[in-house]
């Protein structure tokens, strides 16, 4: 099989995208790559050494719009984390920043930290179960 290096980038579909990269680069530390108007409408890209994530308004979206994990499409995206320590500084860290989250969860898949952002996208850390 063809060998996959990781996910190049994740694209969102969000109601402001200057505001959704703004929060990404608070919460990241990323720098803001990419910031056009195309014919599909404003586009934004967010870039840290590990990953890149896009925001894009189309001429269609509704902006009172919000996520919602029950319709067709994302349900989450999660970033794996080495360990318990490091959901316990990302929680300090969504803290600092006003970040409502569910604090640190464990259940038999592994510990998860989750939270959403300003469109109301589920986002999570996570730690896998049986990984150190």
């Amino acid at each position: 099989m063809p060998e996959i290096l990781g996910i190049g980038h994740l694209a969102l579909t969000v109601s402001e995208v200057k505001r959704s990269a703004d929060f990404y680069n608070r919460l990241f530390d990323t720098q803001t790559v990419v910031d056009v108007e195309d014919e599909y409408g404003p586009f934004v890209a967010v870039a840290s050494p590990a990953f890149v994530l896009g925001f894009r308004t189309h001429g269609t979206t509704d902006r009172a719009d919000a996520f919602d994990p029950a319709r067709v499409g994302l349900d989450h995206c999660a970033f794996h984390v080495a360990d318990r320590a490091a959901l316990e500084a990302w929680e300090s860290r969504l803290d600092e920043q006003g970040i409502a989250h569910s604090g640190i969860v464990e259940d038999p898949s592994g510990l998860h930290l989750n939270f959403k952002d300003p469109d109301n996208i589920a986002v999570e850390f996570y730690r896998p179960a049986g990984q150190g």
